[in-house]
């Protein structure tokens, strides 16, 4: 971020510290007439929310839209992530694996929601939130979001679902080596007595994915200190 300055209105937002709907406005007219366009201008917005203090509503939902349609439909073709685009979205809202705050959170979510494609990778990454928000010293934005809870809520397996929906295809389910690798860790850390029934049905599918021949091939991701990586991933 140190190569990135802030020209008007962002110069003047970033100085007291707030975006409001106005400046949501001034900013979209002045500085992004036809959306976000390029990765210069995306490392702008996120760099200008990191430094400002309080979010609106609106530029929260503007941000997640524009970053997100950024990643699937401009930096992409037709829809299909490539792994150097994810790549290139996980350095700017997550590091050691943990994602920093909702809105970035919330745009990997929108990428995962809107695309045709995407590296096992990224939803790896995405599921790795809740492995982290397991650990005895929780870590990243989903940790901070969650109930108190040292199982598998209700509310993860909305959140899980919401990422493995596209893995699921006529009642079978597609994981990457990379999800299942997670999700196994997830139910190793999680208190079996404080799960959501519904957690059984997410392990069960995990098993049978294992085991079949359709499991889609994929990179390892950097997750975090203690999970072994390919080259290519940590790059």
């Amino acid at each position: 971020m140190s190569d990135l300055r802030f020209s008007f209105p962002a110069c003047v937002i970033a100085g007291k510290g707030e975006i409001t709907p106005d400046d949501v406005g001034l900013m979209r007219h002045h500085m992004w007439p036809d959306g976000i366009t390029s990765r210069y201008q995306a490392s702008m917005a996120l760099a200008l929310h990191d430094c400002c203090t309080t979010h609106c509503p609106e530029w929260t939902a503007y941000l997640v839209e524009a970053i997100a349609e950024f990643v699937v439909w401009r930096d992409s073709a037709d829809g299909d992530v490539t792994g150097e685009t994810a790549g290139w979205l996980l350095e700017k809202v997550a590091s050691a694996g943990a994602v920093h705050s909702p809105a970035g959170l919330e745009i990997i979510l929108h990428v995962l929601d809107i695309a045709r494609n995407v590296p096992g990778f990224l939803s790896a990454a995405a599921l790795n939130q809740l492995r982290l928000a397991l650990l005895p010293e929780p870590r990243g934005a989903y940790a901070r979001r969650r109930l108190d809870s040292r199982g598998v809520t209700k509310a993860d397996l909305a959140y899980l679902w919401r990422i493995l929906r596209s893995a699921v295809d006529r009642g079978s389910i597609r994981l990457a080596r990379a999800e299942q690798l997670i999700l196994g860790q997830i139910d190793m850390l999680a208190d079996e007595a404080e799960n959501h029934s519904g957690w059984r049905d997410v392990m069960l599918l995990t098993e049978i994915a294992s085991r079949s021949d359709d499991i889609r091939a994929t990179e390892w991701l950097l997750l975090d200190e203690d999970i072994p990586v390919t080259e290519h991933a940590a790059a």
